[in-house]
């Protein structure tokens, strides 16, 4: 019996340490331009699986100036976000597969379980997620 708590408790060890290397993020530099060739430059952190696409900016609170998450997907389609568990207002940037944004959407924080979906009126394939403003 407790050789089979030694290997319950071994595989267990091992999906926890899984799961937690899946929770560092990536991060890089991003270089956006505005309509007037003014160049943003912000530090980002890469979403680029569904499990930390999943988990996003939750839990935080604060977001540092010039800092945000990029959310790459594998595909162009309309995307819906929600703020379960953030702390901070955000805006979402939505970019086509090209980097053109094609809409920005303002989110409110939400620490409850019926926080509102902020659906896209046009596809994207790179969400830009930075401090409300």
């Amino acid at each position: 019996m407790s050789y089979y708590l030694l290997i319950g408790a071994l595989i267990i060890l091992l999906l926890l340490l899984l799961f937690l290397s899946q929770l560092k993020f990536e991060k890089r530099k991003l270089v956006l331009e505005d309509k007037n060739g003014k160049k943003i430059e912000l530090q980002v952190e890469i979403a680029d699986n569904s499990f930390k696409r999943t988990l996003g900016l939750m839990f935080r609170s604060s977001l540092g100036e010039n800092e945000g998450m990029l959310f790459i997907f594998p595909d162009e389609k309309q995307r819906a976000f929600w703020m379960l568990n953030t702390k901070i207002p955000l805006d979402a940037i939505f970019f086509d597969s090209n980097g053109k944004i094609v809409e920005i959407i303002q989110m409110e924080p939400c620490v409850g379980l019926s926080c509102p979906s902020y659906p896209s009126k046009k596809a994207a394939k790179y969400v830009l997620e930075v401090n409300e403003g």
